[in-house]
């Protein structure tokens, strides 16, 4: 053959390889691959691209099968009757004229979405961010134990959009020793119920991104309504502008995910030059002349988040011998300490640590030494804090002070939840418009375009929720913007009757420690507003209050959550009806000779304390100041007095930041704060 004929005949292959492999001439949404669970007994959506005016057929084991042509834009969409719960393995072949794909071990069975924030996204394994380590009690045992290859969990890639997306990253994991770790612990134990239970096949969607707030995962027809909302296309409309001086900066710029630095277990260069700035010989004479006073106004100036670098030179005459200690002093920041090119300081994760750090003196040489570090402010101040204590130690004494000035590069800018390489440090930046919505997870919409939106129209029994906290300080808006978040997705899968189980947040003292807005406002008043929330239908509130942790956000007793939610679900929608499923609710109060008898749903076969005494109910009078109350159950009432209040008008309990509840019904479920007036 000659030459010539073989280069043609390469080329003809390599067209037909091209036409026959076309990623767009066949594919499905990434939620329909192997190991997934379709909800039983009913009538599934299948749907993925095509070639316009492709035929796409499905072929299941279980014999259902469909047909359709591809739209002229690519999409087709098909539906399948599922069988009852079988406990077979099948399998869904979907063809078109040129590719097939298998999805196999399919299983029947019930499927939910679970959704939220970090208390629904905490893993099986914990939080675990260097020295921190946030545990789910009883997770060890757990997991060893995870035989359960019937339950299984999508989870959902993190990703902020700003319109609304048609796929998503990730795969469906059997439940076993090796993937439980990964799981939602709250969405695992709430499976893991109904699988117990109901004996037959559990399919957890989870889709959670921690610390986002209601709003995020609100759809843009509903937010819209709500105020302080009401500007939120316009706003949008901005962010996706090619042409405005912000996107253009953005667009010539490089940049590194957040997620790439940020707890993450090794250190991470945002661009290798940067190694150079560890060495001796490198010339930093085009950097900023810094005190460390200037180093935060750097950070500070037009509110700038980002990365930035900090050197200086040490001369050492005489080296002692043994361990030393380097003491940072304070920062606000998340920093990575370097001597003489040596690692020996990092703390790129959230939580608290010491800024002391044990290093051999063997990294110190005679004469220079360079000190380089690198500073990842993502808000408010930045840089380091004025200390005396900064220096070199041997044990408790200070034998050398570092120099009060610097030298200071920036190198990255943070918008948008990624960070940005400055094409030098004192560059101009593109700031964006006040109007523009910022790209983040906490901007309205974004998760629910990135994380939702992709999922629909998944064939689903119903929901499952952890979120409220980031809502906290808001908790009036919260009683509009929660009840979005279940309109927005019942819309989305056309059904308003499907369930909707949430938690109620927590107590948990922190709260009392942030911004003065979030402390006039407790966390009992975002308990109320979700409580407030059973007054939609087909919903479903799990208590929290004997769950709570004084010290962390996230309480490590995640079984009790999980199985809360499921009892909702047993009792509504898997005929448990005489199934006590709720702790108590307030219901009403009456007065009557000072005292205050306050009645409850959900009292089960009766109220009961564990203790001589209930604690944490307060009494008001009809100025409306409330007073610690003495509290007694009576028959299936609380009687509630105090000395001080002689004709009550008002009774709350649990009006705290952080408290132990001690009033339950027999069943053991703890009751939930609550005020009968403001």
């Amino acid at each position: 053959m000659t030459t010539m004929k073989k280069i043609t005949l390469l080329m003809v292959l390599f067209l037909i390889g091209c036409q026959t492999n076309s990623p767009t001439e066949l594919s499905l949404n990434n939620l329909f691959n192997d190991h997934m669970v379709l909800q039983q007994d009913t009538l599934v959506s299948f749907w993925g691209q095509a070639t316009k005016g492709v035929k796409v057929s499905l072929h299941s084991s279980w014999g259902a099968q469909a047909t359709t042509v591809a739209d002229e834009t690519g999409n087709w969409m098909v539906q399948l009757n599922t069988p009852k719960a079988d406990n077979k393995s099948h399998t869904v072949t979907v063809k078109s004229k040129k590719n097939t794909i298998k999805i196999e071990d399919v299983l029947m069975g019930e499927v939910w979405l679970a959704s939220g924030q970090s208390n629904m996204e905490m893993p099986m394994k914990g939080f675990r961010y260097a020295k921190v380590h946030e545990l789910v009690e009883g997770a060890e045992e757990e997991i060893a134990n995870a035989n359960y290859p019937e339950i299984r969990m999508f989870t959902v890639k993190r990703t902020i959009a700003f319109e609304p997306q048609e796929n998503i990253e990730g795969n469906w994991a059997v439940c076993t020793p090796e993937t439980l770790g990964e799981f939602s612990a709250v969405a695992y134990y709430f499976g893991k119920k109904l699988y117990q239970e109901l004996n037959v096949p559990i399919g957890l969607i989870h889709s959670s991104w921690g610390g986002s707030p209601a709003e995020s995962w609100v759809r843009l027809d509903l937010i819209e309504k709500i105020k302080g909302f009401e500007n939120t296309s316009k706003r949008l409309e901005i962010a996706n502008d090619p042409n405005t001086p912000y996107n253009k900066w953005v667009a010539k710029h490089t940049s590194v995910k957040w997620d790439s630095l940020i707890k993450v277990d090794n250190f991470k260069w945002v661009d290798k030059t940067h190694l150079e700035f560890l060495s001796s010989d490198y010339n930093d004479d085009a950097w900023q002349d810094a005190a460390v006073t200037s180093i935060g106004k750097a950070f500070e100036k037009d509110d700038f988040n980002g990365i930035g670098w900090i050197r200086q030179q040490l001369n050492i005459d005489s080296l002692p011998d043994g361990d030393l200690v380097f003491d940072l002093g304070e920062t606000d920041d998340l920093y990575t300490i370097f001597i003489n090119g040596e690692m020996i300081g990092r703390k790129e994760y959230w939580g608290v640590a010491s800024n002391r750090y044990t290093f051999s003196s063997d990294v110190l040489k005679k004469g220079q030494n360079t000190i380089a570090i690198r500073f990842i402010d993502v808000w408010g101040e930045g840089g380091l804090n004025v200390d005396r204590n900064r220096g070199i130690y041997v044990g408790d004494k200070k034998i050398i002070a570092l120099n009060e000035d610097w030298k200071l590069n920036m190198v990255c800018y943070l918008t948008g939840g990624d960070f940005y390489i400055l094409e030098s440090g004192d560059e101009e930046i593109a700031l964006a418009s006040p109007d523009r919505m910022p790209h983040q997870s906490n901007s309205p919409t974004t998760l629910n375009n990135g994380m939702i939106a992709p999922l629909v129209p998944y064939t689903l029994k119903g929901f499952i929720w952890y979120q409220g906290e980031s809502n906290q300080g808001r908790a009036e808006e919260y009683k509009t913007l929660f009840p979005a978040v279940i309109d927005s997705w019942r819309a989305q899968w056309k059904n308003e009757a499907l369930p909707f189980y949430y938690v109620q947040i927590a107590p948990f003292a922190g709260y009392g420690l942030r911004t003065d807005a979030a402390e006039r406002m407790t966390s009992a008043e975002l308990r109320e507003s979700q409580m407030l929330t059973l007054a939609k239908s087909n919903v479903g509130m799990a208590i929290t209050t004997d769950v709570g942790d004084d010290k962390l956000i996230h309480p490590p007793k995640k079984k009790e959550v999980g199985d809360r939610l499921a009892l909702w679900a047993l009792n509504k929608d898997y005929g448990y009806t005489d199934l006590v499923h709720s702790g108590p609710i307030y219901k009403s109060v009456r007065f009557n000779k000072g005292r205050a008898l306050v009645s409850f749903d959900h009292a089960g076969s009766g109220l009961y304390c564990p203790d001589n005494t209930i604690k944490h109910f307060e009494i008001a009078g009809a100025d409306g100041k409330y007073y610690p109350a003495k509290a007694r159950i009576v028959g299936k009432e609380v009687m509630v007095w105090s000395n001080k209040v002689p004709q009550p008008k008002g009774v709350r309990l649990g009006w705290e930041h952080y408290f132990e509840i001690n009033l339950f019904n027999k069943e053991g479920l703890p009751a939930s704060s609550f005020r009968s007036m403001k």
